[in-house]
């Protein structure tokens, strides 16, 4: 074969090839907290997480680690008794939709009113009470872990086989 050949060869091997990326997918997120214990209680007892995998890293003294998991979805707990750098948490949802990076994860829930019931019956406190966007389609309601970080819970408007408006 000649170079032309081999070039050409090659161009069209790599088109036939899947694009890596159309694998991927979200493996875990991390929550950076000077509160490592407080954080892996929160995510334990409110939302019933479990820990997975607890380790320490010798070049980093003083840094815990741990992922927590809840069907499937894992996060990667980080605790420094020493803030890496000074950070404001949004004081409330409208900033923090405002904030650059990561504002908020959330969570797909069967029926979000139920979730919010149970989530008051665990004391956890909700920042945006259940609240339907027709445009969206979802219904969506907000809380906050022991940190500042929001969290949200949503169910898709066709599973309650209506629109709910309220």
């Amino acid at each position: 074969m000649d170079a032309q050949s081999t070039s050409q060869f090659t161009t069209a091997e790599t088109h036939t090839q899947p694009d890596p990326l159309s694998q991927v997918r979200v493996e875990h997120i991390m929550i950076s907290t000077d509160d490592y214990a407080g954080t892996l209680a929160w995510y334990r007892d409110k939302l019933g997480f479990t820990v997975t995998h607890e380790w320490t890293v010798p070049e980093f003294p003083g840094i815990e680690l741990a992922y927590i998991e809840l069907n499937g979805f894992v996060i990667e707990i980080v605790g420094s008794p020493e803030p890496y750098q000074e950070r404001q948490t949004p004081p409330d949802l409208a900033a923090a939709l405002s904030d650059r990076g990561i504002g908020h994860f959330a969570f797909l829930a069967a029926d979000v009113d139920a979730v919010a019931a149970e989530l008051t019956r665990r004391d956890v406190d909700i920042v945006v009470r259940p609240t339907s966007f027709p445009d969206a389609g979802r219904r969506v309601m907000f809380v906050r872990d022991n940190n500042g970080t929001f969290i949200e819970f949503l169910t898709p408007l066709s599973a309650y086989g209506q629109e709910q408006t309220q």
